[in-house]
């Protein structure tokens, strides 16, 4: 009985299921695609609604990463020892990522099984469009085709391909009447071929086609731990569709971290840890990037990603915006990134603009220019051929010649921003002076985009 309900026999389906499968295909992405149009569509000023586009926007990108790209699996059993240890227990048993996309696209949630009810979803016999197949030892994920499975999703090994005839004996399998030649980290597998009739184990057992000869299309997967793996020879053979992906390695626990692809050993690898690293490094310990806004020569405002050199003014405290020692001192013309410690929820506590006023320097701002010690500045340029509209929304400082907002305190400095954009209209204007202890660093150079490379001085 269990033989037939697997759905595995080499037989086409009939043309009126293929229809029935094909309509049931359509009706599923309509329902999953249609919400997109409005996702996508004009957000609404009901800032709730927004929010709720958000939320449902960033679930749907997971969703889509995990339908088509990666997913993580947890192994559930000890059918893949010593490969994969495996534990139905919570927090126990490795963890691997499976490969999506190796074999090509399936459809979305063909296989799976409704929550709370038996019934499982099962519309589809091939995928959206396809990559590659499964080649022999591939490790893959596989949604169970069996009845009443404790565990609906699983993982083998493929070593049966279509149009092979196979049978599997004295430890060995056997390929059209040939032993396979196993690769040297798996030749201490040996799988197990019960001698009699009636065990269950009969596909890859006995010598007749419907046992014996891989369909179209299907694949014959085993356990590596042959003994304890109720697979291939029990529930058959595995249609292409049902396949999610090939593990590609495992990444918790720490201590079995394995690369089952070989790209860990290539160059690509390498470089990309490398760069990885080296960008971890000079992120925690030297600087980071920060975007930021400017107006070259009265065009529209542009946006450019700078690289902040921390160790400018003093010696960073990893993972904080704080600096153990302070050296060096702030020049006019710098452009810096600094902290506000008391900013309001609603406005931006880290900012980034130019130092204009040194420390016991009285700066005005009149007819949109910059006044240091009642003459009109003239060096550098970036801030004396500048034009410091009036803007609503800008504070009393240097607006006023009052001490309180025209005078900059001892290790303070009146810093401007780079952009014109009246949103970001944050900077000494509003804020006030900026505390030496307060500067994060110094911009450096512009990294991004590339063809406005540059350094700042």
């Amino acid at each position: 009985m269990a033989k037939k309900s697997t759905g595995n026999s080499p037989k086409p389906p009939a043309t009126s299921e293929k229809a029935k499968k094909t309509g049931m295909a359509a009706l599923v992405m309509a329902i999953l695609i249609g919400p997109l149009v409005w996702l996508v569509g004009p957000t609404s000023e009901n800032d709730s609604l927004g929010w709720l586009k958000s939320f449902i926007i960033a679930v749907a990108l997971a969703l889509v990463i995990r339908w088509i790209v990666a997913e993580p699996f947890r192994i559930p059993s000890g059918s893949m020892e010593t490969t994969l240890h495996g534990n139905p227990h919570i927090l126990k048993g490795d963890r691997v990522f499976v490969n999506k996309m190796v074999y090509g696209l399936r459809f979305p949630l063909n296989g799976c099984r409704i929550p709370f009810t038996k019934y499982r979803l099962d519309y589809a016999n091939r995928r959206v469009w396809e990559i590659s197949k499964p080649e022999r030892f591939d490790i893959v994920v596989f949604k169970s085709a069996e009845p009443g499975a404790m565990h609906t999703t699983l993982v083998k090994r493929v070593i049966g391909l279509p149009g092979e005839r196979i049978h599997i004996a004295n430890g060995k399998v056997y390929v059209n009447g040939e032993p396979i030649e196993m690769p040297p980290e798996l030749d201490w597998i040996e799988y197990t071929s019960p001698s009699y009739v009636g065990t269950g184990f009969d596909y890859g057992i006995l010598a007749d086609d419907e046992h014996a000869l891989v369909p179209e299309d299907c694949y014959l997967v085993l356990g590596d731990n042959s003994a304890r793996s109720r697979d291939g020879r029990v529930f058959g053979w595995l249609p292409n569709e049902r396949i999610l992906g090939r593990v590609s390695c495992i990444w918790w626990p720490p201590n079995r971290w394995r690369d089952f692809t070989g790209f860990s050993k290539t160059l690509w690898w390498r470089s990309l840890v490398t760069l990885l690293g080296t960008l971890l490094v000079m992120r925690v310990f030297f600087g980071r990037s920060w975007r930021f806004h400017h107006r070259p020569s009265g065009d529209k405002p542009k946006t450019d990603h700078a690289y902040i050199n921390r160790w400018a003014y003093g010696l960073p405290i990893p993972f904080t915006l704080l600096t153990l020692f302070q050296w060096g001192r702030p020049t006019r013309g710098d452009l810096v990134l600094y902290r506000r410690p008391s900013a309001p929820k609603d406005e931006p506590n880290v900012l980034v603009g130019r130092v204009a006023g040194l420390p016991g320097e009285r700066v005005f701002i009149e007819k949109g220019k910059l006044q240091i010690d009642d003459a009109v500045l003239d060096a550098p340029a970036c801030l004396a051929e500048r034009e410091f509209p009036t803007m609503e929304g800008v504070g009393r400082y240097a607006r006023s010649k009052g001490k309180d907002f025209s005078l900059v305190p001892e290790e303070h400095y009146f810093v401007l921003t780079e952009s014109d954009l009246p949103e970001e209209h944050w900077d000494s204007r509003t804020v006030g002076w900026v505390a030496r202890k307060h500067l994060i660093g110094r911009a450096s150079v512009v990294w991004w985009p590339p063809m406005r490379w540059r350094r700042l001085r």
